[in-house]
């Protein structure tokens, strides 16, 4: 299902794929009773080879589109925490916040920023290579929990990465640019509710770095589809896009773009079941009852 209408593609897509098998399933239920055609794999989580089974298993001929979705976030980093010190807490496990990285951007300079770049690129490799060589996913898109990598400094560091020998067989076809345009929000002004406040702040520090960020993807031959989920991380349920998809369809065609939705399916069953069970917070996000109804709006886009 590639969801092409009038020459615009539109990718439906999932995020946390692979958490856990349990998981991994319920996010597969979007494809086989909905409109699905896009994921993005955990590459940190200890069921990544039973995911990859179950989704070969409901997509032996590869026709969800399978993106590394890089994790600075929560779990224990691929390169050894021993050999990236500065991600991680002194238990091992990634303990840096977004605006810890975004800090870190602005104010780190000479040796301090060499270390901190190797760092991150030795960690970004380690990623790459469990869903291309450990466990072979078949990625063509790049994104990130959090969005970490609209920040230049692991940005920059991918954009490295990907040219290098190793992966340059990869090809990858789309980077995330994760910054809403509002024009299509405007023209359903008085349709919808409201924007939450913390899903606006967020849209604003995504938006500092997204033109240059474009830019350099622009030259580098690497397509950003036109994007639809940050207003509503969390409240992509069908009351919402049933109003906004089709607006956002025709923004995406006439500028001859591809529409990416980002939805968050796929509940966890417990708190046992997270990537790191000292982060309670992610415990609400994880195990929303939104989930559940963004998996709704995904099967009824499919009917």
């Amino acid at each position: 299902m590639e969801n092409e209408t009038g020459g615009c593609r539109i990718w439906f897509h999932a995020d946390d794929y692979g958490v856990t098998a349990e998981q991994s399933r319920k996010i597969l239920e979007c494809r086989t009773e909905g409109a699905l055609n896009s994921i993005s794999i955990v590459p940190n989580s200890n069921e990544l080879s039973e995911s990859l089974a179950i989704l070969n298993g409901v997509d032996p001929d590869a026709g969800i589109r399978r993106v590394l979705h890089i994790n600075f976030v929560e779990g224990r980093p691929l390169a050894g925490a021993q050999n990236v010190p500065l991600l991680v807490d002194d238990t091992g496990f990634f303990d840096k916040s977004f605006i810890d990285f975004f800090k870190w951007n602005l104010t780190q300079q000479g040796k301090a920023r060499a270390e901190l770049k190797r760092q991150i690129m030795l960690e970004l490799r380690a990623q790459l290579r469990e869903v291309t060589k450990v466990y072979d996913y078949g990625i063509t898109a790049v994104d990130s929990h959090q969005h970490y990598h609209m920040i230049p400094i692991v940005f920059d560091s991918l954009i490295e990465i990907l040219g290098e020998k190793e992966f340059e067989h990869l090809n990858i076809r789309h980077i995330r640019i994760p910054v809403d345009p509002v024009r299509p929000l405007l023209r359903a002004f008085g349709r919808i509710k409201g924007v939450r406040v913390l899903n606006l702040v967020k849209w604003c520090i995504l938006k500092i770095y997204a033109g240059r960020n474009r830019k350099i993807l622009l030259d580098k031959g690497i397509k950003s589809p036109v994007f639809f989920g940050i207003f509503y991380t969390c409240e992509m349920k069908w009351e919402v896009v049933k109003i906004l998809l089709p607006i956002y369809k025709s923004y995406a065609c006439k500028k001859g773009a591809e529409l990416e939705l980002m939805f968050h399916p796929g509940p966890l069953g417990n708190e046992q079941e997270l990537l790191d069970i000292r982060k309670k917070e992610l415990a609400d996000f994880y195990m929303s009852d939104n989930r559940r109804r963004e998996a709704e709006c995904l099967k009824l886009i499919g009917h």
